[in-house]
C-alpha cells in the first residue's frame, strides 16, 4: 500500500504545475485517507477524490489529462485492496483502457499496459485480453525488469500476482550498482567517504544523498555514488525542455531546465556533495524563464549529455571517468561552418548562425489518417511514434530543444504546423510522412525541400500531402515569393540531402534521391525545412516492417544522423548563454 502511495505522490509531483488546485487537493486528501484507520475508510472516500480528478481528462488536450487518469486508476486499485471490492478492479481496468486508448504515446503508457494485464489476468479472468498487453509491452519494453514476468504471463505460464504500479525501470544512466531513484529513502546524507588516489569513492561508499527542493519545475535533487560512477537525478514536476552546455576549463557543466508553468518565489541553492566526481551543485532561477543548474566537477571527470525519463518525470546525468565515458563527443560549438555540398556558400554559413531549436512535424493526425497500409496500418500512428523517437534522441543525446506540432492523435491544418515553428523562433523544421504509391513495388526513401518543379511524380506526392489545405489561387502570388526565399532553399536541399543519405543507409532501403516539390507545410516555414518520406506503406514488405518497433527504431537513428550532419556542416551547436546563473 505505501508503494502505491510513493508511486501517486511521485505522478502528482510530475503533475501538478498546470492544475495545482484540483491536484493537490486530490494528493492531500488521499494522504488523509492513508492515515484513516483501515476499518474506517469507506468506498466513498475513493470515489470523492476520483471524482475531483475527473474534470481534467474530460478534456483530451488538458496537459494533466494523462496524469489524472493514471491516478483515478490507481486509487481504484487501492479501493479493490483495502475494501475487498472486487467490482473496483473494473473500473481500474477500464480507466487504464481509456488512458491508452486516448493518449497511446502517454509516457504513463509502460505502468498503465502492465497494471492492466495483470488485472485482467488475476482479478478479471481475461487471459486473451491480458495477452495483448503483454505482448505489447514485451516488445516496446525489452530493457523493463517485469519483461521476464510478463514474458511467462504471455505463455500462459501460473505465476504469482506480481507487484505493479510501482517504478521498476531499467535506468541506463545510473551505474548499475546504485538503486532505483524512485525508491530511495529520505534519510540524512552519511559522511563523506575517503577518496582514493584516483579521486573516487572506494567500492564501499556506494550511497545516496537526497537533496529536497522546489525551484522552477525541478521537485529535488538526488546523487548516487558508487566506485564506477556518480548519477545526478534531478526530479521534475512534469517533462520539460532542457539544453546543455559546459565550461572544461572551469570544471562546469550545466543544464538550462525550462521554468514555465511553476510557481514563483522559489529560492536558489547550493548542493555540497563533493564524492570525488561532484564538489558541489549550484540552482538558480534566471531571467530568461529557465532554471540553471551547475554542476562542479573534479579535474578528468565527465558528465554525460543527461537523459529524460518519465513516470516519474526526472532527468538523470551520469558522471564517470573521462576514461571510462562511452557517449560519443557532442558537436563542436566554436568552428566555422562547412561550404555547401555544391561548393558554394550561403548567408547562414557566412553569418555562423547555428541550431539551437528544432520542431518535427508528425505528418496527417486526428480524422486525416494519410495512407493506409494493406494491413490497415495508419501512417498518421506510425509517423507520430518516429517523430517521438527522433526527439527522443536528440534530447537525450544533443540536448537541442525538440518541439512537436502534435504529439498525440491530433489534426493540425498544414498551414498552423509552419506557424507553430515560426512562433517558437526554431531553427529547422522536419515533416516526416510514409510514401504512397500505386505501383506496390515501389520501395524506398525521399526527402523533399521546397521548390518549383516540373517533375510529375514529386508534384503527385506534393499534391497528396496538401490535400487538407485551405489555401486560395488568389495566394498564389505570395506563395511563389515565398518559395523564391534563396538562402532558405540552399540550406533545405543541404538538409535534405544529408537526411536523405543517413535515413537511406541506416534503414538499409533504396536511395530514392532528394527531390524538390511545392508543399504546402514547407512553404510558411521561416527556417530550413524539408519532408522526410521514409518508407512506402503501399508496399507490403515496408507495411511490415513499419509494425516493428526496431525497424522505427532505425528510421528515427537514421533521421538522428542526417541532422547531426547537417548540424556538424554549420560548425555545431547554438553556443548557449555562459554568464551563469542569473538572480
Amino acid at each position: 500500500m505505501w508503494a502505491l502511495a510513493l508511486l501517486l505522490l511521485l505522478v502528482g509531483a510530475a503533475a501538478r504545475a498546470q492544475a495545482p488546485d484540483a491536484l493537490s487537493q486530490a494528493h492531500a486528501m488521499h494522504l488523509q485517507l492513508l492515515r484513516t484507520p483501515l476499518a474506517q475508510r469507506r468506498r466513498a472516500d475513493y470515489d470523492r477524490i476520483v471524482a475531483l480528478l475527473a474534470p481534467l481528462w474530460r478534456n483530451p488536450k488538458a496537459p494533466d489529462a494523462d496524469s489524472a487518469r493514471f491516478e483515478a486508476a490507481s486509487l481504484y486499485v487501492a479501493r479493490a485492496r483495502d475494501l475487498h471490492d472486487a467490482a473496483a478492479y473494473r473500473l481500474a481496468a477500464q480507466t487504464f483502457l481509456a488512458l491508452l486508448h486516448a493518449s497511446p504515446y502517454t509516457a504513463y503508457r509502460r505502468n498503465a499496459e502492465f497494471a492492466l494485464a495483470q488485472i485482467e489476468i488475476f482479478h478479471l479472468h481475461e487471459p486473451r485480453s491480458a495477452a495483448v498487453w503483454l505482448r505489447d509491452f514485451v516488445q516496446r519494453y525489452p530493457a523493463d525488469l517485469r519483461v521476464a514476468v510478463a514474458r511467462r504471463e504471455e505463455r500462459g505460464e501460473r505465476v504469482p500476482e506480481p507487484a505493479y504500479l510501482t517504478e521498476r525501470e531499467t535506468l541506463p544512466a545510473i551505474p548499475a550498482a546504485t538503486p532505483p531513484p524512485a525508491l530511495a529513502e529520505a534519510h540524512p546524507a552519511p559522511r563523506a567517504a575517503p577518496r582514493t588516489d584516483a579521486g573516487a569513492p572506494p567500492p564501499s561508499a556506494a550511497r545516496r544523498r537526497r537533496f529536497p527542493l522546489r525551484i522552477g519545475n525541478l521537485s529535488g535533487v538526488q546523487v548516487f555514488t558508487n566506485a564506477t560512477g556518480t548519477s545526478v537525478v534531478v526530479g521534475l514536476r512534469r517533462q520539460v525542455p532542457f539544453t546543455r552546455g559546459a565550461l572544461p576549463r572551469r570544471h562546469l557543466v550545466y543544464f538550462d531546465i525550462s521554468a514555465r508553468g511553476a510557481p514563483r518565489g522559489a529560492r536558489d541553492a547550493t548542493l555540497r556533495v563533493d564524492d570525488g566526481r561532484v564538489v558541489s551543485i549550484r540552482i538558480a532561477n534566471r531571467r530568461s524563464g529557465m532554471t540553471r543548474l551547475v554542476i562542479q566537477t573534479r579535474a578528468g571527470v565527465r558528465a554525460d549529455r543527461g537523459r529524460y525519463f518519465p513516470n516519474p518525470s526526472r532527468l538523470i546525468i551520469g558522471i564517470t571517468a573521462a576514461a571510462a565515458a562511452a557517449d560519443p563527443p557532442p558537436p563542436p560549438r566554436a568552428r566555422p561552418a562547412q561550404p555547401l555540398a555544391g561548393g558554394g556558400d550561403s548567408l547562414t554559413r557566412a553569418l555562423g548562425l547555428k541550431i539551437g531549436r528544432i520542431v518535427l512535424d508528425p505528418g496527417h493526425g486526428g480524422y486525416d489518417t494519410g495512407t493506409i497500409g494493406a494491413g490497415n496500418l495508419y501512417e498518421k500512428n506510425v509517423v507520430l511514434d518516429v517523430a517521438l523517437r527522433l526527439g527522443q534522441l536528440l534530447r537525450q543525446r544533443l540536448g537541442v530543444d525538440v518541439i512537436y506540432t502534435r504529439h498525440n492523435d491530433t489534426f493540425i491544418p498544414l498551414e498552423q504546423r509552419t506557424a507553430i515553428a515560426n512562433r517558437a523562433h526554431a531553427d529547422l523544421f522536419v515533416s516526416i510522412h510514409a510514401n504512397s504509391n500505386p505501383d506496390p513495388h515501389a520501395r524506398g526513401i525521399e526527402t523533399y525541400y521546397l521548390d518549383l518543379t516540373n517533375n510529375a511524380q514529386a508534384l503527385a506526392v506534393a499534391a497528396r500531402e496538401n490535400a487538407t489545405s485551405d489555401r486560395s489561387i488568389h495566394d498564389l502570388g505570395s506563395m511563389v515569393r515565398t518559395i523564391a526565399l534563396h538562402d532558405k532553399m540552399e540550406e533545405s536541399h543541404e538538409l535534405a540531402r544529408d537526411l536523405q543519405h543517413n535515413l537511406a543507409t541506416v534503414a538499409g532501403e533504396p536511395d530514392r534521391g532528394v527531390k524538390s516539390a511545392p508543399f504546402v507545410v514547407l512553404i510558411g516555414a521561416q527556417m530550413p525545412s524539408v519532408l522526410a518520406e521514409i518508407s512506402f506503406l503501399s508496399n507490403p514488405s515496408d507495411d511490415h516492417k513499419l509494425r516493428t518497433s526496431a525497424y522505427r527504431q532505425r528510421l528515427a537513428e537514421g533521421l538522428y544522423r542526417g541532422l547531426l550532419q547537417y548540424i556538424h556542416s554549420l560548425g555545431g551547436l547554438r553556443t548557449a548563454d555562459l554568464s551563469g546563473p542569473q538572480r
